[in-house]
């Protein structure tokens, strides 16, 4: 999974025992933003947790990609699926795993209706929920899938800061 890991020094000590026990590796972006990328390497090296950069990089990501989002939600999930390089990169909310967790600021910022149903989500504190359970959810294409346009995707160049313009997602 990946995300920023800003917060990772913040972890209390049942996180980094979860982390051992569960044999979780962690594999962070490195986006360029202000993260002490060294202070995470040694809270990981000292925790006995395995951190490797997304991508194998120890540089900074410097290129920007635009996921083209489709509002109309009439995008062909599975091909949306077979062309995402996210969907090997869950997001944790309240509880949750989600291709999508934040999609409820892009809607609310844009006015949008991008809906996402139980079918998006697995709710990781499911009563005996087994891991098999979770690689098959993140296997397959869900309902949300359809408002990608993953064959539109493309390299933008240089990272920068988001100018909040609806633009910036659509095609």
């Amino acid at each position: 999974m990946c995300q920023f890991g800003i917060l990772l020094p913040k972890q209390n000590q049942e996180f980094w025992e979860s982390c051992r026990e569960n044999t979780i590796e962690i594999h962070p972006t490195k986006y360029p933003i202000e993260i002490d990328w060294d202070g995470i390497q040694k809270v990981c090296k000292e925790q006995g947790v395995v951190l490797k950069f997304f991508m194998d990089s120890d540089k900074k990501q410097e290129v920007m990609t635009k996921m083209i989002l489709n509002p109309k939600g009439n995008s062909n999930p599975f091909q949306s699926f077979i062309g995402c390089t996210l969907n090997q990169c869950a997001q944790l909310y309240e509880g949750k795993l989600y291709p999508s967790a934040y999609i409820e600021h892009f809607n609310k910022h844009f006015s949008q209706n991008l809906q996402i149903t139980s079918l998006d989500f697995i709710d990781i504190h499911k009563p005996n929920l087994a891991y098999q359970e979770i690689l098959n959810f993140m296997a397959k294409p869900l309902p949300f899938c359809r408002y990608c346009d993953t064959m539109k995707w493309q390299h933008i160049g240089e990272w920068k800061d988001s100018k909040k313009d609806i633009s910036e997602y659509l095609g």
